[in-house]
Formats: structure tokens, sequence, C-alpha cells
């Protein structure tokens, strides 16, 4: 199933309600006919995510994950996505989506825009409890490479350890 970029629709829920707005520091006209790939730190995060979820979306499941996204400004942070496809032919056509700022609950806030792309790679697969060999496999790089990005996560994150870590991600 191809993934396609879709643009916020006119009946998209932010135009409503201002929370969605405020998260991304966006007005209605930075948000309403555009697409959400401008809410990605990068236009392959954007892709990889959605071929990653299309299938998820098609069978119907509801999707709960934590990612980086990018606010309207530039700045980065952790959200918690929860969504919700009503058609499987077509799932990104009409969805549901919920987001929760992450970055508000305690993390040091600077630290996420000072990720780079392959760390953030990493960051992610960790939070879904992948191994260093999982994580090289999806990112077609060797386990080795994923543990030099994991240690600069520990260094930047300033923990000593994995379980640390993921707490600090997801805090």
């Amino acid at each position: 199933m191809k993934h396609r970029e879709k643009s916020i629709p006119q009946r998209c829920d932010a135009s409503s309600r201002p929370l969605p707005l405020e998260l991304f520091r966006a007005s209605r006209s930075d948000i309403i006919g555009h697409s959400f790939s401008k809410l990605y730190p990068q236009q392959k995060d954007f892709m990889t995510i959605g071929q990653r979820l299309a299938p998820l979306i098609a069978n119907r499941a509801v999707l709960n994950d934590n990612r980086i996204m990018r606010r309207i400004d530039g700045t980065h942070f952790w959200v918690t996505v929860c969504g919700f496809g009503y058609n499987p032919m077509r799932p990104f056509e009409l969805a549901v989506w919920t987001f929760a700022d992450l970055s508000e609950s305690g993390k040091q806030p600077d630290v996420a825009s000072t990720l780079t792309e392959r760390e953030r790679d990493v960051a992610a697969f960790l939070v879904h409890g992948l191994t260093s060999k999982e994580i090289g496999k999806e990112l077609n790089i060797s386990p080795r490479t994923v543990d030099i990005h994991r240690a600069s996560l520990l260094r930047k994150y300033g923990v000593r350890g994995t379980p640390d870590l993921i707490a600090r991600l997801l805090a």
C-alpha cells in the first residue's frame, strides 16, 4: 500500500479546537490545507512512519506511538500519537489523530532538538524495545553502529543505561 502525502482538510479538528494548534505552535493557516509532513523533522520521517503505519491502519488497529515531531517554529519535541483509520482501503483518507506532548513532563526540552537523524531513528526503536541487532536490521546498519548512536544518546541525556534513557525519552 503506497503512502501518499496527505494535506490536513478543512474539517480537521484543529479548525475548531485551539489545543492542537498550541501544541504545534501554529495558527490555523499554518495547518489547514497543508501536508502533515511539515510536522515531522524531515520528509523521510514522514514517509517512513506512513509506510510502517499504513498496514496497521488498514487492519483497523488503534495506533499508539511515541515519536519526535516538529513544531511550526522548527523546534522538535517528543509526542505520543494515537490514531485510528476508518477506511481500510485508503487508511489515511479519514482518520482520527490525537497528540500528547511528552516534553512537558520534565524531560530536558532542548535535548531532542540536538539529536541527529540517526539518533532519532535509534531512539524511536529503543522506545519500542528493539535490540541493537533488530534496530540494525531495520535501519540497514551494523549493531555496533547502533551501539555508537545509543552511547551518544546516553551522553546527551546524561544517563548511565538504556532503561534510564528510555525513561528519559518517555518522560
